[in-house]
């Protein structure tokens, strides 16, 4: 795992009636800024065979987590200084592989669905979405290399 990528195990508590389980507590040690911090919560969806989302944020932390479905979060190292910059990680999570993943400003990310069905993702960032001024700049995800993941070219 590169510099300032984290992953939170997550344990379903199960019974006879479902199970419930816990994906972020203000006092996690994963959690940016403390209890404190708070932008906003949303849910998103990645339909089967898709790839949603090669970007970075300059200023927002993701916290995210797969909730339905199967899915490999692909990441790459962005940030100038990083000891780690350059490196690539693919984090499988979802249904069996339950992980909460924190992603830090500059760190290029999107979600894989590898299911047959639509994958639901939850994620807890630390700033509010500007519709005027987005902190995101995004990239193409290049298909045919998905063992590299992606090649260097940048869009804003």
């Amino acid at each position: 795992m590169f510099n300032g990528v984290e992953v939170k195990e997550l344990k379903p508590l199960t019974d006879n009636r479902g199970f419930l389980m816990e994906i972020l507590r203000g006092s996690d040690k994963i959690k940016e800024g403390g209890s404190a911090a708070f932008g906003q919560y949303y849910l998103m969806t990645v339909n089967p065979g898709v790839i949603k989302g090669k970007h970075f944020h300059k200023l927002q932390i993701d916290h995210m987590t797969a909730i339905k479905g199967h899915a490999v979060l692909h990441l790459e190292d962005g940030r100038e200084g990083s000891p780690t910059k350059g490196q690539k990680e693919k984090i499988v999570f979802g249904e069996g592989a339950w992980k909460l993943v924190k992603i830090p400003p500059g760190v290029w990310h999107s979600v894989e669905n590898t299911g047959t069905d639509v994958v639901y993702i939850i994620n807890y960032v630390t700033r509010e979405y500007d519709h005027k001024d987005p902190d995101e700049y995004r990239a193409e995800f290049d298909i045919d290399d998905r063992t590299t993941l992606w090649k260097p070219s940048v869009t804003g």
